[in-house]
């Protein structure tokens, strides 16, 4: 067993890969560039591999240009791994662990253990006006049936919300000028009373 297993691993290694096609990335590039919207917020990350990734909502509108083996459809698409690099081009990398100030009898479980995220960023949602007139254009130059594909996942992708912040993490803090009593309209007491 052991020769056999050294063989294939030599074999393997001689094996060239197919490389990744300049489509698939280009289409990886106006993927980040047009449903991730870019912020100064350290609150707004997205995670690096679980549910709601980019490569996930990559993968879910794009499928033909992803990496088979990361649950896409082509063998020349970009892998989870080549996709998470060009999400470096656009955010910064960051360990997170979201249910830190959650559940206490969370703690054992999966949640509370720290992630790769990425950080400020946020998936653009199509209910917000300012994000709905950025994505008509890109939109546009979609077919239809990807369109659709691409509204689901801005969709159901915007509405994740990571935990609270651990130690370090940005806070909205409460008291601000004109907040709650301090002279600011009542649209903004109603914010504050409803915080």
């Amino acid at each position: 067993p052991q020769p056999a297993r050294a063989l294939r691993s030599k074999l393997r290694s001689k094996m060239p890969r197919k490389p990744t096609s300049d489509e698939a990335i280009r289409h990886a590039h106006f993927f980040l560039s047009n449903f991730i919207e870019r912020t100064n917020s350290a609150d707004h990350i997205l995670p690096k591999n679980d549910m709601f990734s980019p490569f996930l909502g990559f993968c879910q509108v794009y499928p033909e240009y992803a990496k088979k083996k990361d649950g896409g459809l082509s063998n020349d698409g970009v892998s989870r791994a080549a996709f998470n690099k060009i999400c470096l081009e656009y955010f910064e990398e960051g360990m997170r662990k979201p249910a830190r100030n959650g559940n206490p009898g969370a703690l054992d479980s999966n949640l509370a253990q720290q992630r790769r995220h990425f950080l400020r960023g946020r998936w653009r949602d199509p209910s917000v006006d300012e994000d709905e007139l950025y994505l008509q254009k890109a939109l546009s130059a979609l077919t239809s049936q990807r369109m659709d594909a691409a509204r689901k996942v801005l969709s159901d992708f915007s509405r994740w919300k990571p935990g609270p912040a651990g130690r370090g993490g940005e806070r909205q803090s409460k008291k601000r000028c004109g907040g709650a009593g301090e002279g600011g309209s009542e649209e903004e007491d109603a914010y504050w009373a409803e915080s």
